[in-house]
């Protein structure tokens, strides 16, 4: 029966230490730019993890994950959770500011400046991302009579380039 139980044993420790490790092979795939991959990892490692410090910090790089595949909603979700749980770089209020931004919370984002400007006094991001939201919002509240048309036979939902004249064809 001894026999049984420690050959069980070794067993389990054989199988636990050939599982992969998730935040390593997403470190990996960050690394090569492969956000989509590395993103999947993160979370399947944030289910794994036990530490909050470092589950803060899979959050981040959740966030960065969706931050730059142009996932702004799910960044933003990430962004605050990953605060929420006092992630300690203040690199992430700085990127929520600017998710905020462009998602059109130009108060919540000027909130966010300010904080991380009060962190990091010397970084000109956060006056620049305070007068950005200022002018969104004087511009927001006094438009002007032009109006923006969406030409959809040109325009797609992904990011197009512009279109421009030449003499050449390509």
């Amino acid at each position: 029966m001894r026999r049984i139980l420690l050959v069980l044993a070794i067993a389990s420790q054989i199988v636990m230490n050939a599982q992969k490790n998730f935040k390593i092979d997403a470190d990996k795939a960050y690394k090569r730019n492969e956000y989509f991959t590395a993103m999947e990892l993160y979370k399947k490692a944030y289910s794994h993890e036990r530490n909050k410090e470092v589950k803060a910090k899979l959050l981040f790089q959740i966030a960065e994950c969706n931050r730059l595949t142009i996932d702004y909603k799910s960044a933003e979700m990430y962004y605050e959770k990953a605060i929420k749980v006092n992630y300690p770089d203040p690199m992430a209020k700085l990127h929520l500011a600017d998710i905020k931004k462009i998602n059109g919370k130009y108060d919540e984002a000027k909130a966010l400046y300010e904080q991380y400007k009060t962190e990091v006094p010397s970084d000109v991001r956060a006056e620049s991302g305070i007068k950005s939201c200022e002018l969104s919002l004087s511009w927001k509240a006094n438009p002007t009579r032009y109006v923006v048309d969406n030409v959809s036979q040109i325009n797609t939902k992904q990011y197009d380039f512009c279109p421009s004249y030449s003499d050449k064809t390509y």
